[in-house]
């Protein structure tokens, strides 16, 4: 008999309509070579229901492996002797077939609450799901786990994860979270530990809250991990003009999960934007930190945001600063990188060899006085004419200020009457890699049909590079 996947009753979203269904499968894999198709529906492995796309590989690799399959209606099983360490090479539509678990805390400064009507469905989504940490990088609390999710952790050995520290004072993770569960989180964090799992920790950082010497204590306290823990974050908390009205009526979180904690004090967070001054003490408190780890563990350890140096006007540390920029998914050393890999494109490329072609670079207004300097040099060395344009965040308020929560609307509002000179370049980060869209949900060939030219998503000048020479022809400069 075929196995029907049994999905979980937790509080989740996103629920595919179709669970397990295949996306794609990779040349030269398992999966093409038994014939599994995109559009396939993997139902179970063993005669185990599965929840997800680490269940199917976890319970894929044994010695003997029975997969049901579900084409158009036709069951297929595969009854299958293996060695246990197979690349099945399968892409799911959705990689947890029982939907994003949701969150069940009332952080502060929870961005989803501060955003406008009429976005993406997903930016709606409050997840806080383990599998998404592993898989995607995405940062989660902990504060959701059962026994049996910590027990599949453990036995599955789901590594990496990335965590929302934020403090290690548990009364304050309590209030910073919006969670009784919160003020565990050493504990939670040495299970980890223990179970071999490896992960990294992030703090947002809200000025006056858990800076100063809150941060002192949490990074003292994550300190005491060995070497499990992989790298520490400090971010600066982003306020929208939406959580900034919030702010100023006391607006609090309302579903049942997240009522206000007894004996909370409402006034004790106040969120609120750093200032540069703020930023730059953050900056030089950091450091003492940093030269501490390089001695202890060897390297810098603990990254702040690109957004503390940029706000201050200081250089972002050089590429070794990173230690192999274990959390630039984050945009943790996202703008060292990005000039890193330019530096490695202009050594490879001929001089002149973009001559004639030109575009636009628009990205968010912080980053765009250090991207304008970056693109002189480009230039200079190619022979192109890029110009960078700094896009404000009327959408979000222009305190959003990094380029990756731009919104079509304010590509269209601030680009429309500005001259047609080649493609317009944004990062690939303003697009969701689930449905294609923009925060306003709008889509890159919209924006392109406003302006009447290319915009076209790009991470590394190699790649703006190489679009500019395929157009080449119908780029000339006069």
């Amino acid at each position: 008999m075929p196995v029907v996947s049994s999905l979980s009753h937790r509080r989740v979203d996103l629920v595919p309509s179709v669970p397990g269904t295949v996306l794609a499968v990779s040349p030269g894999s398992l999966a093409m070579e038994l014939g599994i198709e995109p559009g396939d529906r993997v139902l179970g492995v063993n005669g185990k229901p599965l929840v997800d796309a680490l269940e199917f590989q976890f319970q894929a690799q044994s010695e003997r492996v029975v997969i049901d399959v579900d084409r158009e209606g036709s069951i297929l099983r595969y009854d299958l002797e293996l060695e246990g360490d197979e690349f099945w090479g399968v892409t799911f539509e959705d990689p947890t077939f029982d939907g994003v678990r949701v969150c069940e805390n009332a952080c502060p400064f929870c961005f989803i609450k501060q955003i406008p009507k009429g976005m993406r469905r997903s930016l709606y989504v409050m997840d806080d799901d383990f599998r998404y940490s592993m898989l995607y990088g995405s940062f989660v609390t902990l504060t959701n786990l059962s026994e049996e999710d910590w027990q599949r952790i453990e036995e599955q050995h789901i590594s990496p994860m990335h965590v929302s520290v934020h403090a290690t004072n548990p009364g304050l993770r309590v209030e910073l979270v919006g969670n009784p569960k919160a003020g565990k989180i050493m504990d939670d964090l040495g299970r980890l530990e223990r179970a071999g799992i490896d992960f990294h920790c992030q703090l947002v950082l809200v000025p006056g809250v858990n800076d100063g010497a809150e941060m002192d204590r949490s990074l003292r306290d994550l300190s005491t991990f060995g070497e499990r823990l992989k790298s520490i974050a400090g971010v600066p908390v982003g306020l929208s003009k939406h959580g900034q009205e919030r702010q100023s009526k006391q607006v609090r979180l309302s579903r049942t999960c997240m009522r206000r904690l007894p004996g909370v004090n409402p006034e004790a967070i106040r969120v609120r934007r750093y200032e540069p001054d703020e930023a730059a003490r953050v900056i030089d408190q950091a450091e003492v930190w940093q030269e501490r780890f390089r001695h202890e563990r060897g390297d810098t350890f603990y990254h702040l945001g690109d957004e503390f140096y940029l706000m201050t006007g200081r250089e972002v540390p050089d590429a070794d600063h990173y230690a192999g920029f274990p959390q630039v998914e984050d945009g943790i050393g996202i703008t060292r990188f990005f000039l890193e890999e330019m530096e490695q494109y202009l050594r490879r490329a001929r001089p002149g060899v973009l001559r004639g072609t030109a575009g636009t670079i628009a990205c968010g207004t912080l980053v765009a006085p250090t991207m304008a300097k970056a693109m002189e040099r480009f230039n200079a060395y190619t022979g192109s004419h890029l110009t960078v344009r700094g896009i404000g965040n009327n959408y979000l308020g222009t305190e959003i200020n990094v380029s990756g929560l731009l919104s079509g609307a304010d590509l269209i509002e601030q680009l429309r009457d500005e001259p047609a000179d080649g493609p317009v370049f944004v990062t690939r980060k303003m697009i969701s890699d689930r449905t294609g869209t923009l925060l306003d949900d709008t889509r890159i060939e919209y924006v392109a049909s406003q302006l009447g030219r290319a915009v076209h998503p790009a991470e590394k000048m190699g790649e703006v590079a190489a679009y500019l020479r395929r157009l080449r022809p119908v780029l000339q400069v006069a």
